[in-house]
């Protein structure tokens, strides 16, 4: 096969070579085509001169990836000799010429069966597409789109694979900045934080260059250290009055130190004692302590409560309010990332009146130095801070002596919050999804997490008094909240190639604008739900319910079919009767907000997007709608109560019945499936339970001691049903009585007619 390839090579070459020469004896040229040198497709070339249509472009073997690329090559070549290639015939000569391998294979057999004198020549690019071009690509450079990140590569590097990847996504400049912003490594990110805010794709990758530069260059200066100079210094007393008199400045972080008198200055030079530490055998210019800082110096900053407007320019300071019971204080807190922890002034502490408690063992503060600044022996008990407006949180300070900075906010709390700052404007500009979940709330401040079950006002009116001990199962409040990670998280896998969907915008009326404005501000208040810079985005309207309230809907359908399928089963409501048998009491509990206490899979958030006029959102609890949500929810509460399964417990998705054949049994039975959900953060709607019935309604049955029978009025509601006028609403009627088919004998004889109804190939009449 290769010496038949090579042979076809030269034959093929030397008919394209007679061929040229033909043209351009046809066209006047006398001179002789001169033999072309190795030109690269880069350099300019007019298309008037001959050595241009012997130009190649890279051979082609079967590499999808190169394709576009390669009919790039050969549109430039006709582009820059017209008069070479401008018949079908020619240009087609040219593109086989260059196939080696398999791609060569193909063209050998596609012209043998298409003969190319009269072959169009797009045609013939048309099949070679669908051979060898990448289907669905932008699908595909979607996804590489989403899973590329920078790494250790360098920003120029990184930028160059997305901006490719970029052009064939074709997504909006917006989305682009977010997806870019999150490819970055966090060292970039981190600097990123101190430049203005990027407000286009192209700002940001020029940001995101810049701040790469600088930090190798960061790297380069901090690999080479200062060169060590000796400095002669003068006799004091050859010193001018003036420099005498010159009082030493104070230095950063060093709490504490003071002004020389006059008198201490002369007691110094006298013994030849050091100016800056007090030390002997150097001086102040030599001071290990002082070098050691790294620091320059700085002006001293006046004493006071609040650091004065002038020496604030020098540091961050953003606005907090701290509170204790009932007595808050409005006050600047400095943003050190220096200080490993969160510190306060013991004036503070006194005037607020804040509880403080003594650390197991003291912590000896230093400066950059190394030199010991205090000792701490007190942290104040959780109080509520304040900052931005409505960003609350619980946090202990440590309890030192800074009047200067009465409070100071460290890196323990800059590494928990993660927020994004704006230097110049001295505020937070942007702060990180924990926040935006837990503690970017209302106005209203949350109260400590260990306080929560007895501030609230848990109604236990319908649940007998044996249970009240598992009073923090019925919480609404904890049911509300944004639930843990935990194995069971609802993750969404996409189809290989799939498209993602864009979603619209429903128009909704007066009525449905306020209901949405009400739902958005709750669930972000829950923290069910953050601001999402999504590439895709579900719709999101209402349906209203019997009693005319509405209800919201994500229409994820779209997200659905690419999705997929998580094939668990769920259990079979017939399989409940045999467990039954014989028991004597029953009780049943309904889970609170039940798919809302299972999490999103962290780092699939953004798949659940959802497009409102109020912006756009996602999800980081399981919403409803979600093709895989029953299977999840199944999953976890089967293997919250696998061993109490067919025993006396059966579960379907939120609702548990407990049965119990001796009924002295059933309290315990009760109480152990209780605690089993109070210890795996499964809350209960203690309004809808029922407790120690002989007769239970349950999934559409009345459950007895001796029997089970159809719920009377779900049989009520299908001898009242409409007779369906339509197949569909033939086939919703059937769906219904089909759920009671067990009961009637010969059903499917019974309703045979009907079904035959619903096939399309018979007319419905």
């Amino acid at each position: 096969m290769d010496s038949a390839q090579q042979d076809l090579f030269r034959r093929l070459d030397s008919m394209t070579q007679t061929l040229l020469e033909l043209t351009g004896q046809l066209s006047g040229s006398a001179a002789p085509v001169p033999a072309p040198p190795s030109v690269n497709l880069g350099t300019s070339a007019s298309s008037s001169n001959p050595e241009n249509y012997r130009l190649q472009p890279e051979p082609f073997l079967v590499d999808v990836e190169n394709c576009g690329g390669f009919l790039l090559q050969c549109e430039l070549l006709f582009q820059q000799a017209p008069r070479y290639y401008h018949s079908d015939h020619s240009k087609i000569t040219l593109v086989v010429n260059s196939l080696r391998s398999k791609a060569l294979q193909w063209a050998q057999a596609f012209l043998a069966a298409n003969p190319i004198t009269h072959l169009p020549f797009k045609r013939f690019i048309g099949e070679f597409r669908l051979v060898f071009d990448q289907p669905r690509k932008q699908e595909e450079a979607t996804r590489r789109l989403l899973n590329l990140k920078q790494r250790n590569r360098s920003v120029s590097d990184h930028v160059v694979d997305f901006r490719i990847l970029a052009v064939e996504a074709g997504w909006t400049d917006t989305a682009l900045r977010g997806i870019f912003y999150q490819s970055l490594n966090e060292t970039i990110k981190d600097h990123l934080c101190t430049q203005p805010e990027a407000l286009s794709f192209e700002e940001l990758v020029a940001a995101a260059m810049r701040s790469d530069i600088r930090l190798k260059e960061h790297q380069h200066e901090r690999s080479y250290p200062a060169r060590k100079t000796t400095m002669v210094r003068p006799p004091l007393s050859e010193l001018p009055p003036q420099n005498l008199q010159r009082k030493t400045p104070g230095e950063p972080m060093q709490i504490g130190v003071y002004r020389l008198s006059a008198e201490e200055r002369i007691k110094r030079r006298d013994e030849g004692l050091c100016f800056y530490c007090g030390g002997q055998g150097h001086q102040v210019s030599q001071c290990p302590i002082r070098l050691n800082s790294r620091t320059p110096l700085l002006k001293d900053r006046p004493r006071g409560n609040m650091p004065v407007v002038s020496s604030r320019n020098n540091f961050c300071y953003i606005p907090v309010k701290l509170c204790y019971q009932s007595k808050c204080s409005e006050t600047h807190a400095l943003v050190d990332s220096g200080a490993e922890q969160s510190l306060i002034d013991h004036a503070l502490v006194s005037c607020l009146s804040l509880p403080i408690e003594t650390l197991d063992s003291p912590i000896n503060a230093a400066g950059l130095g190394g030199q010991n600044l205090s000792c701490i022996t007190h942290r104040t008990k959780p109080m509520l801070l304040i900052t931005s407006g409505n960003h609350h949180e619980y946090i202990r300070f440590y309890v030192t002596s800074s009047p200067q900075n009465p409070v100071v906010l460290g890196y323990s709390w800059l590494k928990f919050h993660n927020p994004q700052f704006d230097w110049a404007g001295q505020r937070v500009s942007n702060w990180s999804g924990f926040c935006l979940a837990n503690c970017l709330q209302s106005a209203i401040p949350p109260v400590p997490p260990a306080s929560t079950s007895l501030l609230e006002d848990i109604d236990l009116s319908s649940v007998p008094s044996c249970y009240h001990e598992f009073k923090a199962v019925f919480s609404k409040k904890k049911a509300g909240s944004l639930p843990q990670h935990r194995p069971y998280d609802c993750a969404i896998e996409l189809l290989p190639g799939a498209t993602l969907p864009k979603g619209h915008l429903y128009n909704l009326s007066g009525p449905e604008k306020t209901a949405m404005e009400t739902y958005i501000h709750e669930a972000l208040t829950s923290g069910h739900i953050r601001p999402s810079s999504s590439p895709v985005g579900a719709g999101f309207f209402f349906v209203e319910k019997k009693d005319k309230t509405l209800r919201p809907c994500i229409d994820y359908r779209e997200l659905n079919l690419i999705t997929v399928k998580d094939k668990y089963s769920h259990p079979l409501i017939s399989s409940i009767f045999d467990s039954v048998q014989g028991a004597q009491v029953f009780s049943k509990l309904d889970l609170r907000n039940a798919y809302h206490l299972v999490r999103i899979k962290e780092g699939d958030e953004w798949k659940t997007a959802f497009n409102t006029p109020l912006g756009h959102y996602e999800y980081l609890v399981m919403p409803f709608g979600l093709t895989n949500a029953p299977a999840v929810f199944q999953r976890l509460v089967n293997d919250v109560l696998r061993d109490f399964l067919n025993r006396f417990v059966f579960v379907y998705l939120d609702d548990i019945l407990i049965f119990s054949r001796d009924p002295s049994q059933h309290e315990n039975h009760v109480r152990s499936v209780l605690s089993r959900l109070l210890e795996n953060q499964l809350y209960v709607k203690a309004e809808k339970c029922q407790f120690h019935a002989k007769s239970i309604p349950f999934l559409g049955y009345i459950f007895e001691s001796d029997q089970v029978r159809p719920d009377p009025a779900k049989l009520e509601a299908v001898s009242q049903w409409e007779p369906p006028s339509t197949r569909k609403k033939l086939q919703q009627f059937l769906g219904f009585a089909n759920f009671y088919r067990q009961f009637i004998r010969n059903y499917s004889a019974i309703a045979a007619p009907l079904t035959q109804l619903t096939s399309v190939s018979k007319p419905f009449t």
